[in-house]
């Protein structure tokens, strides 16, 4: 029998590096049958030897196991779900409902083929009800989720390639989904401190200036403890938490469950200092929490026993504790804040366009993008890119202005009327 690992350079391959090894011998016929896995980058092709040749020394199957679609997300929930927020693991949860629909618990995933991957996120419908196509987004969000379950098993080494991810060439491929952008209002910041100077409350007032001035979300702007506050060096720190009796956990959003969405610092504008110092002098009366009154934390503390409790409470079914649930009707306030301030909205406004417009501020300043990815806590620039893009596309309209004043000038005729 042989029990050998190979590791094997092919020069004219797109990835040259192929591991080679055989599986058990056939009960009847003695035949070995062959396995291979390729790898575009030497160091990887080594290190994935190693470990198969000391797999395979230790007495693992040397066949692969043939698992089925039941079995890898079974795998999967519990080795990679458990540290998501809760409306993250609900995003999860819609995708494998339908996959397991659409392919069958018993589906054996090494049969599944890129065009099976395909066809199951084209399909995609909308299920709520409503009449119309399924958003590019909502389809962007079941491919994210069924590539890293896939993902999952190549790591896993259950199969050798991931069926949910094309060639870069293939721009036809349904895996290759850009999804559009919802349209948001960029809130200057002359608009900013115009809505400052209607605000009343200091708590308020500290939260804004952490959302629009230092990128942070609402979930983490509501969470935040005056601990996470070093107003000497003018940084905030952002850390999950677990929750104690009288405070509810925090989990920071995980994106791609990279290190730097799971924690990161961010300075603070100089001008958020005296908002922020006030906050944190008052934050003892509500558990240290800086942007929650202490008449909202007493509601936040009868919350969050009910829940620890299992019991239902803030009028819904038991459910588990998200981060949200800190604050109410901010939205409501802060749209009337912004009428009062005299904002004219021209795209829609939520909670998140604070630190939309904080990245917007960034991009047009010229932050690079890794840079500002850090400050966001993006797992990657791919989203962060999304705010440079709306700056070429005002560079690109202003230039088509500025061709316009110069044809213009020398042809007023063409431009008359």
């Amino acid at each position: 029998m042989i029990t050998k690992v190979n590791l094997l350079h092919r020069p004219d391959r797109a990835k040259p590096w192929v591991v080679r090894w055989y599986g058990d011998p056939h009960p009847q016929t003695g035949k070995q049958k062959r396995y291979g896995k390729s790898f575009r980058y030497c160091h990887v092709a080594k290190d994935f030897f190693a470990e198969k040749q000391s797999a395979l020394n230790k007495g693992e199957a040397r066949d692969p196991i043939d698992v089925t679609l039941e079995q890898l997300i079974g795998d999967f929930e519990e080795a990679r779900l458990s540290g998501l927020s809760y409306s993250s693991i609900l995003g999860y949860q819609n995708t494998i409902s339908q996959m397991l629909e659409y392919f069958g618990s018993k589906r054996k995933i090494r049969d599944m083929r890129q065009q099976h991957a395909e066809a199951f996120i084209a399909s995609r419908i909308r299920c709520d009800g409503r009449i119309g196509e399924l958003s590019t987004w909502a389809k962007a969000r079941h491919l994210i989720h069924s590539r890293a379950i896939f993902t999952a098993a190549v790591a896993w080494a259950y199969i050798d390639s991931n069926p949910f991810r094309a060639a870069r060439e293939d721009g036809s491929s349904p895996l290759h989904i850009n999804p559009k952008s919802r349209q948001w209002h960029h809130l200057t910041a002359e608009e900013f401190m115009r809505l400052m100077s209607v605000v009343d409350g200091v708590h308020k007032r500290a939260a804004y200036w952490l959302m629009y001035g230092c990128g942070l979300r609402p979930g983490e702007v509501y969470n935040l403890l005056a601990t996470n506050i070093d107003l000497k060096l003018r940084r905030v720190h952002i850390a999950s938490r677990s929750g104690t009796e009288d405070i509810p956990p925090f989990t920071i959003k995980a994106e791609s469950q990279s290190s730097s969405s799971k924690s990161r610092s961010v300075p603070i504008p100089q001008a958020a200092i005296p908002d922020l110092t006030l906050a944190m002098s008052q934050s003892f009366k509500s558990g240290g929490l800086v942007t929650i009154t202490s008449d909202r934390f007493c509601i936040v503390q009868q919350h969050w026993q009910r829940c620890r409790l299992g019991k239902s409470w803030g009028g819904h079914a038991h459910r588990p504790w998200q981060n949200r649930d800190m604050v109410n009707n901010m939205l409501r306030d802060t749209k009337k804040f912004l009428a009062l301030a005299g904002v004219e909205l021209t795209e829609p406004f939520t909670l998140p366009t604070f630190r939309k417009s904080f990245a917007q501020n960034h991009a047009d300043a010229g932050t690079p993008p890794r840079t500002l990815a850090k400050l966001l806590g993006h797992s990657n620039t791919r989203v962060t890119l999304q705010f440079y893009n709306r700056v070429t596309d005002a560079n690109e309209r202003a230039a088509g202005v500025a061709m316009d004043k110069i044809f213009a000038a020398k042809h007023p005729s063409a431009f008359a009327g």
